[in-house]
């Protein structure tokens, strides 16, 4: 017990630098003044404003140049073919600025990576009694330890150093905590993958529309061809085939549509959902390393 107050004055010495790792400051949706999400999971509420902001703004802007070339073109395709693009569009952004706020929590969580939760000095040993100056220190230098992934598992292991007997319980304790992190991780991907799921159904609907209207046409343009006479009946013919091409192209658009921005979001999901398990395996190497292999129990041997 001899090292027991070096290790805690140690522990409680904080440099300026330390203190910086603020909650509000790392996070965006803190940082824009939202109830941030768990972890690095966004909440409903950034995901549907971002959503609204984007989609309106788009709309908005394809609206006021619809009179040109390109804004009539675009302003079609985002609102015809039975409105179908609309719900697409909508539901493509908002898995867009899911990913994109949930990239960036990644990268707040992991910038707490490096933060010093255990004094430097070699001579630093974990114990039960050392756990407790560990911990505040740990709420020493974040002012919401427990928002942070890193941090909360560290703090909630160390709480529990008194109940421990070997260094083997620790490490199963940081075991289970990761497994529940995980749990929790794999969670926050519900909405996206329903979104995901809903997006090219949406697009099957605007199948079976157009398909729908293509066959209305095509009974019309029978009519026609045996009711017409002469041109009477080859204008009717041209019009009412036009409404049946007008049918397929509904269809085989918003399926288009629909398909490729699934793809897209499927490709970007995959992308952050590696960096979000990169993260997660990161922070169990974290704590094995810092924590684990400082840790000395009176029980083991």
């Amino acid at each position: 017990m001899t090292n027991a107050d070096p290790n805690n004055r140690a522990a409680r010495r904080l440099d300026a630098a330390a203190a910086a790792y603020r909650f509000k400051a790392l996070d965006p949706e803190a940082r824009w003044g939202f109830k941030a999400g768990s972890g690095t999971t966004p909440s409903q509420l950034s995901c549907l404003v971002a959503t609204v902001a984007v989609a309106g703004g788009a709309y908005l802007i394809v609206g006021l140049l619809r009179g040109t070339a390109w804004g009539g073109f675009l302003w079609h395709e985002m609102t015809a073919y039975q409105y179908i693009p609309i719900p697409v569009i909508v539901f493509s952004i908002w898995c867009f600025a899911f990913l994109w706020l949930k990239a960036l929590k990644i990268r707040a969580q992991r910038a707490v990576l490096a933060a010093p939760v255990l004094p430097t000095g070699n001579t630093f040993t974990l114990t039960a009694e050392t756990a407790d100056a560990v911990v505040d220190r740990i709420d020493a230098i974040a002012d919401e330890p427990e928002r942070f992934l890193y941090l909360a598992r560290v703090r909630g292991v160390l709480r529990m150093m008194r109940n421990l007997g070997r260094v083997g319980d620790v490490d199963e304790l940081l075991a289970s905590r990761a497994e529940q992190d995980e749990a929790s991780n794999d969670s926050g991907y519900t909405v996206l993958r329903g979104f995901i799921w809903a997006i090219p159904v949406l697009g099957f609907i605007g199948t079976v529309l157009g398909l729908t209207e293509a066959m209305g046409q095509f009974g019309a343009t029978l009519g026609s061809v045996q009711d017409g006479a002469g041109s009477s009946q080859v204008s009717a013919l041209v019009q009412n085939l036009t409404g049946v091409l007008d049918g397929l192209k509904t269809a085989f658009v918003t399926t288009g549509q629909a398909l490729v921005a699934v793809l897209i979001i499927q490709l970007v999901m995959i992308a952050v959902k590696r960096a979000d398990e990169q993260l997660l395996d990161d922070i169990q190497g974290t704590c094995t390393r810092t924590i684990v292999a400082r840790v000395r129990l009176s029980g083991n041997g």
